[in-house]
């Protein structure tokens, strides 16, 4: 069967209208609704031959299926929401390949949804909107989710993975191992350092929370929090505020690495000794830490296993492999300390 030319429609015309569903009937010579079940996969009543042909007639004619179409007939669509908190974090990219590879596995398209700020207790209409456009398999909750939209996913019939929270609570394994690190490196006073953003960062309260849980279970001096921006004089300002209620020497648990950065410069500014008046140890292992002197110590995730909740949701709702290690409770030793020169 002779294939079309690329961006052309079924008459070769450029620009003309896209094929549809009538067209690959047409060429195919069968129906509309056989060429509807097919693509659909609902292949189990017709034979070889007639599923090849409606394939092939639709590579011919480049026909993309109606994603609004899929999900008026299924009563859902192919999409797989994953929502990412109002949060900043570096490996976010991986993040989403990671688990992006695993929704095609299963035959799903992932769409990624940025949580935006919004009164406790309320839903985001973009959200919502979204769910009754695409009507998703599944919605992927990254943390993104308020209560207000938990409950409207339910009642629109849209399953929410994890579907109950994990018993394992990864910023407040960060935060210790943040705090634990600097401790055994000597540091009797520990501040966290969040990123100065306009985003209600729940990661980085969740991680400071843990960090003064630390500092409280030790007997230590509570600890401190300081908002770090990326900027020159204003990493100094907050340096500078930290130093007025804390003398060194003290360790700073930053919320990132550029946090980190951004306060190991503004120390060596200030004529800090880094380390030794001030310990900094960052988060999220990016590479531009580990080209810098000194040398920055970090927390370094490997992000598939970090992802092993998530991953395992999947493949227990939608029928895919999961293997032994891919178990529901996220394993500690995906993170660990990449010990630098800052600590």
């Amino acid at each position: 069967m002779p294939r079309q030319a690329e961006g052309r429609s079924p008459a070769g015309r450029p620009g003309a209208r896209p094929a549809t569903s009538v067209d690959v009937a047409k060429l195919a010579g069968v129906s509309r609704a056989t060429v509807s079940h097919v693509l659909n996969g609902q292949v189990e009543r017709f034979n070889t031959d007639t599923v090849e042909r409606v394939r092939r007639a639709a590579a011919a004619l480049g026909y993309v299926r109606s994603a609004a179409g899929r999900a008026l007939a299924l009563g859902r669509s192919d999409f797989i929401v994953v929502v990412v908190p109002n949060v900043t974090f570096i490996r976010l990219q991986d993040v989403v390949e990671t688990l992006s590879v695993d929704i095609e596995k299963l035959g799903f398209t992932a769409v990624v949804h940025f949580s935006v700020p919004r009164p406790e207790g309320t839903g985001t209409d973009r959200l919502r909107h979204l769910l009754e456009t695409l009507r998703p398999a599944g919605v992927l909750n990254l943390g993104g989710l308020t209560r207000a939209d938990l409950e409207f996913a339910r009642q629109a019939g849209c399953p929410v993975l994890p579907p109950e929270t994990p018993p394992f609570d990864v910023n407040k394994w960060l935060g210790f191992l943040q705090a634990d690190h600097l401790r055994s490196r000597g540091y009797t006073q520990i501040a966290y350092a969040f990123l100065a953003d306009e985003r209600d960062d729940s990661y980085a309260r969740a991680r400071a929370a843990s960090v003064a849980e630390f500092c409280a279970a030790e007997g230590m001096a509570p600890s401190v929090d300081l908002h770090v921006p990326i900027e020159p004089e204003g990493a100094q300002r907050a340096l500078k505020a930290l130093l007025e209620v804390r003398r060194p020497p003290f360790g700073v648990a930053c919320y990132n690495d550029k946090v980190a950065l951004a306060l190991l410069f503004a120390a060596r500014r200030l004529g800090l000794a880094v380390p030794g008046d001030v310990g900094v140890i960052g988060l999220e292992g990016a590479d531009v830490g580990q080209v810098v002197s000194p040398r920055l110590t970090t927390v370094r995730s490997d992000v598939p296993a970090a992802m092993r909740p998530f991953r395992y949701a999947l493949a227990q709702a939608y029928g895919g492999p999961a293997s032994p290690e891919d178990g529901p409770v996220l394993e500690k030793e995906a993170f660990a300390v990449l010990l630098g020169e800052t600590t």
